[in-house]
C-alpha cells in the first residue's frame, strides 16, 4: 500500500453517546516523528496568553494580565549573556543556562511586585523597576535582564496596558503560578502543513501544558516530555517509565521504556549505565544512597504515591538538572528542584575519575544510547499509557508499571498532570497508534469537547477503556496512547480532518491547539 486509507465514521457508545471516529491505514515504512521549529513568536505569545486569560477568568479573574517571554530556541549559556552577574539561585542553585536564568529573575521580581509598565505621551510604553535600595544584586539582575528582554522584544504583556490612559500598571501582587508563562518550542500543526506536503500529520507526545508542569524555571509551555527519536538519534530521554512506539529500521513495536534503558555518555567519553556490568552504574530513584544516581519526580510513588519534588539532601554530592541533552544548572549538597522535563544526575565524591564533573559543568551537554536489551530504534516516540498488547487491554497491568500521577489538592503530580489512570473512565478527546498483524500501523483520533463547553452538537469523545475497545475492533494488536484532549489533531492531505476539542470557554468556537511534535505520513 503506497498510500494512506482515511475514514471517518459516527459510532454509538453503550449508553447511546455518540462520538466521531477518524481512523488512518498507515503503511509502515511511510512514518516518522519530526519535532516542530517554532515561527512567529509574537504569533505564539499571543495566543498562549489569550489562552492564559480565559483560565484566569473562569478562575474568577474579572481583569487578569498575562505576562510572557518566549525563550530562545537555541538556548545560550546565561554567563555569555549576563558576564557580570551572580547567577546562583536563593537555594544555591547555579543557573548555567539563559533561558532558565531570565525565567528565575522574571519570577523573582513579578513574586515581590518589583515590576511595572508604564505608558507615556506618544503612545510610548516603558518597563520600570521598583526594588528596595537594600536589594542592589537584584536590581542589578532585573535592570540586565529586562534590558535583553527589551532589546529582543521577547517580553509581552496581554492585554496591553488601554492607550491614553496614562497610568502605570503595577504588578503587585501578581499570581506568578498561573499568569506568567515561559513559551518554549511549540508551534501550530497548520504552520507545518503550508509549508510542506504531507499525506497526514498528527500530534504525538505528551506536553508541558497546565499551570502545575511550569514550576520550575527550567520549563517552558509546549516543551515536550518523553522519548523522542529521530534519524537513529535519541532527541530526548524516556524520563519516566511509560509507553513507547519504537522501529527498528523494519518493524514497529510497543512497549515500556524508562532511563534505565538509556546509557547517558558524559564529557570525556565517560558512559554511565544502569546495567550491573556496568563501569559507572546509576540507579533510576533509588531508596538507598548509589554512587551515580538519576532522580525524576517519579521517584517516591511507590513509596508514598507522592512525587518527588526535590532530590535528596547530601552534603558530599555534586549535582546537575538536565532537559534533553542540555545540562541546565548544577548545585553541591544535593536538595535541587527536578522539573517535570528534565531530571537530576546526582554523583558523590569520587564517583567519576578526577576532573570529569568540571568537565559536565564547561560542556554542559549530553549524549543518549539505547541499552544493549533494547536494540536498534531508528525511530520513536513516547507517551502512553499502552493499551494494547498481542491484542490484549493491558492499561492496568502492573507489569508495564507506567508512571503517571496527577495533581490533587496541594500536591502537584508528573505531567501531564490530567493523566489520572484511575479516572480513565472520562470521556475525552483521544488519539492512539496500534500496530496491525501486517505490520501496517493504525491511527484512530476520537473527537470530544471540553465538557462545560459541550452542546448536544459535539462528539462525546471516549475513554481510553473505549479507546481500547475500538482500536482491538478495528485490528490493532498492540496501540499506545498518544497526547489527547486539546491535544488531537488530525491533517489529511493539507486540510483538518477532526475538530480539535479545545474550546477555552467558548462553545462553539473551536480552536488548534500548538503543539511541540508530530508524527509524519509520507
Amino acid at each position: 500500500m503506497s498510500d494512506i486509507d482515511y475514514q471517518r465514521e459516527r459510532i454509538q457508545h453503550d449508553d447511546g453517546a455518540w462520538a466521531t471516529a477518524h481512523r488512518v491505514d498507515v503503511p509502515a515504512a511511510k512514518l516518522k516523528f519530526e519535532d516542530l521549529h517554532p515561527m512567529s513568536s509574537y504569533i505564539r505569545q499571543q495566543d498562549i496568553a489569550r489562552m492564559y486569560y480565559a483560565r484566569a477568568q473562569a478562575r474568577g479573574e474579572a481583569s487578569p494580565h498575562i505576562l510572557s517571554w518566549t525563550a530562545m530556541q537555541t538556548d545560550r549559556r546565561a554567563g555569555q549573556l549576563f558576564p557580570q552577574l551572580d547567577l546562583r539561585a536563593d537555594d544555591g542553585e547555579n543557573i548555567i543556562s539563559a533561558n532558565s536564568f531570565i525565567t528565575y529573575i522574571l519570577r523573582k521580581i513579578l513574586a515581590a511586585g518589583w515590576l511595572q509598565l508604564h505608558e507615556y505621551l506618544g503612545d510610548t510604553y516603558e518597563w520600570q523597576l521598583d526594588i528596595p535600595a537594600a536589594q542592589s544584586e537584584w536590581r542589578a539582575r532585573a535592570e540586565a535582564v529586562l534590558g535583553w528582554l527589551e532589546d529582543a522584544i521577547q517580553l509581552d504583556l496581554y492585554p496591553n496596558i488601554e492607550r491614553g490612559s496614562y497610568q502605570p500598571r503595577i504588578f503587585r501582587p501578581f499570581d506568578v503560578q498561573h499568569n506568567f508563562v515561559r513559551i518554549g518550542r511549540c508551534d501550530f500543526i497548520r504552520q507545518f502543513v503550508q509549508n510542506h506536503e504531507r499525506q497526514a500529520l498528527f500530534n504525538t507526545s505528551h506536553f508541558l501544558h497546565e499551570h502545575d508542569d511550569l514550576i520550575s524555571h527550567h520549563s517552558g509551555y509546549g516543551d515536550a516530555i518523553g522519548l523522542m527519536v529521530a534519524a537513529n538519534t535519541i532527541l530526548r530521554p524516556p524520563i519516566y517509565r511509560r509507553g513507547a512506539l519504537l522501529n527498528d529500521g523494519k518493524n514497529w513495536r510497543v512497549r515500556a521504556i524508562s532511563l534505565a534503558d538509556i546509557k547517558l555518555t558524559l564529557p570525556g567519553d565517560i558512559t554511565i549505565s544502569a546495567d550491573a556490568s556496568a563501569r559507572y552504574r546509576f540507579g533510576v530513584n533509588p531508596v538507598e544512597e548509589l554512587p551515580i544516581a538519576l532522580y525524576t519526580r517519579a521517584g517516591g510513588l511507590r513509596q508514598s504515591s507522592r512525587p518527588l519534588q526535590r532530590s535528596p539532601e547530601a552534603a558530599d554530592r555534586l549535582e546537575y538538572v538536565l532537559v534533553n541533552r542540555q545540562i541546565l544548572s548544577w548545585k553541591r549538597g544535593g536538595d535541587l528542584h527536578i522539573p517535570q522535563n528534565g531530571f537530576v544526575l546526582s554523583l558523590a565524591e569520587g564517583a567519576l575519575p578526577a576532573g570529569v564533573s568540571e568537565q559536565i559543568i564547561q560542556d554542559a551537554w549530553v549524549e543518549y544510547q539505547f541499552a544493549d536489551s533494547i536494540g536498534s530504534v531508528v525511530s520513536g516516540i513516547q507517551a502512553g499509557p499502552i493499551l494494547l498488547q498481542s491484542s490484549e487491554p493491558v492499561m492496568d497491568r502492573a507489569a508495564n508499571g507506567e508512571e503517571f500521577c496527577a495533581s490533587q489538592g496541594e500536591t502537584i503530580g508528573i505531567s501531564p498532570v490530567h493523566m489520572d489512570l484511575v479516572g480513565a473512565g472520562e470521556r475525552k478527546a483521544r488519539s492512539a497508534l496500534g500496530i496491525k498483524a501486517d505490520g501496517g500501523l493504525l491511527l484512530l483520533v476520537i473527537d470530544g469537547c471540553e465538557s462545560a463547553s459541550r452542546s448536544d452538537a459535539d462528539s462525546a469523545g471516549a475513554s481510553l477503556a473505549e479507546l481500547t475497545g475500538l482500536l482491538r475492533d478495528a485490528g490493532a494488536l498492540d496501540a499506545l496512547n498518544l497526547s489527547g484532549e486539546g491535544s488531537c489533531h488530525l491533517f489529511v492531505h493539507g486540510g483538518l480532518a477532526n475538530t480539535p476539542s479545545d474550546r477555552r470557554g467558548r462553545p462553539g468556537v473551536v480552536y488548534e491547539r500548538m503543539l511541540p511534535s508530530i508524527g509524519v505520513v509520507g
